[in-house]
């Protein structure tokens, strides 16, 4: 995928999937590229709590994954909006470093993910 306005700096996604867990719910489990910088991470939990279907959810983070607990819901959807929120530091670091105007940046920042079942 074309990612000439991306920021070098932000990580690439790998693989996102969804696991049920034995106390319910649901954990998205995102395999990045490398490991995130701080503020990818705190920009990524800002996308998550502005996000009604992630009310009482919680991203972890560990090396190159980020885990995001207490899911609730439907977990295709939920997939989708965690790729969605991953989408938004990329855009968010982009803009503050290029200028780009957020719309364009979320465009330039796709996520290359391969969504699994």
């Amino acid at each position: 995928m074309h990612r000439s306005h991306a920021n070098p700096a932000s990580p690439r996604v790998l693989r996102v999937e969804c696991m049920r867990l034995d106390c319910g719910g649901a954990a998205i489990v995102v395999e990045l590229d490398r490991i995130p910088e701080r503020a990818w991470m705190k920009s990524l939990k800002r996308a998550l709590q502005a996000d009604d279907l992630f009310e009482g959810a919680q991203a972890k983070f560990d090396g190159r994954f980020v885990y995001v607990v207490g899911v609730e819901g439907s977990e295709h959807r939920a997939q989708h909006r965690v790729v969605q929120a991953l989408e938004m530091p990329q855009a968010m670091v982009n803009t503050s470093r290029s200028r780009i105007p957020v719309a364009d940046a979320r465009h330039a920042g796709r996520v290359d993910a391969q969504v699994g079942h």
